[in-house]
């Protein structure tokens, strides 16, 4: 605290807030997300951390009533984030972000630089695919373990680390995501069918089970849309399925209690006899 006061010297004025927009659409954002971001005086916009299939930037400038939303790349906020700093040192500036703010790391680089220079910093929360996923399955939010990211092949070498986490998650009887890689300044978003591809070639690699051809998954596609899909089948048959447009993610559920195995059969369409042996006695 001592360093900070000695780098700051005056009145904090400005402030920097992340504000969270949700998972579907510009009318997925809260009242006081709106009531904000009408308010500040510079916004700028991401939309690489993640996809929001029913987001009109239009129709979101309109919603606003401001026609001076920046977009920003990666490069924008990853390598110039000083300027944005610099800028919030004396005006209110508001970035907003798919999801929750900070579900995904990129941003809190930026937000610990502020606070180091005495710049106050806020964060308006929405609902990320990590809060949605116990409602769209039935799981049970507290039995979820450490996330992971299927992720492309890198120079055509597969990260290893989705299998190793998956396993570790149901070694300690732990539900997993598998978020899978987003690239939008590429134009390349991974498909459940993909991911699984994937999942295949590692479980061929590593034999261990993790991810066989009767391992129960449930693909979930464009998660707090309208047009969600969740499916819940064994591994083979998963990969066979048209979930549509992404965003999609997995998840690989560990042992279920009889609530969680009756709302897959319900929610999910999951195989009853599949989930059933599932269930802990």
């Amino acid at each position: 605290m001592k360093e900070r006061n000695v780098k700051f010297k005056g009145k904090r004025m400005g402030e920097l807030i992340f504000i969270g927009m949700g998972l579907y659409s510009e009318k997925s954002m809260s009242v006081e997300a709106l009531e904000i971001a009408r308010s500040v005086d510079l916004i700028y916009l991401e939309r690489y951390t993640s996809i929001m299939p029913g987001l009109n930037v239009a129709r979101l400038r309109n919603l606003l009533g401001r026609d001076d939303i920046i977009e920003v790349k990666r490069s924008d906020l990853e390598e110039n984030m000083y300027k944005i700093i610099s800028e919030a040192q004396s005006k209110k500036v508001a970035i907003l972000i798919p999801g929750d703010p900070f579900i995904a790391t990129t941003h809190m680089a930026i937000r610990v630089e502020a606070e180091k220079k005495g710049i106050k910093t806020r964060v308006i929360h929405g609902v990320s695919i990590l809060t949605a996923i116990p409602g769209i399955t039935g799981l049970h939010a507290y039995k979820f373990g450490r996330v992971v990211t299927v992720t492309f092949p890198n120079g055509g070498r597969l990260s290893e680390t989705p299998y190793d986490v998956t396993k570790t998650n149901l070694k300690c009887n732990l539900h997993t995501v598998l978020l899978l890689d987003i690239r939008v300044e590429e134009g390349r978003y991974m498909t459940i069918k993909d991911a699984i591809s994937i999942l295949e070639e590692l479980e061929s690699i590593r034999g261990e089970g993790v991810f066989s051809d009767d391992r129960l998954v449930i693909g979930i596609a464009r998660a707090g849309s309208p047009d969600c899909k969740v499916r819940a089948d064994i591994l083979c048959n998963i990969k066979t399925l048209d979930f549509g447009p992404p965003p999609h993610c997995i998840v690989v559920p560990a042992s279920l209690h009889f609530t969680e195995a009756e709302a897959l059969v319900v929610l999910a369409k999951a195989p009853k006899e599949i989930v059933m042996r599932m269930v802990v006695k």
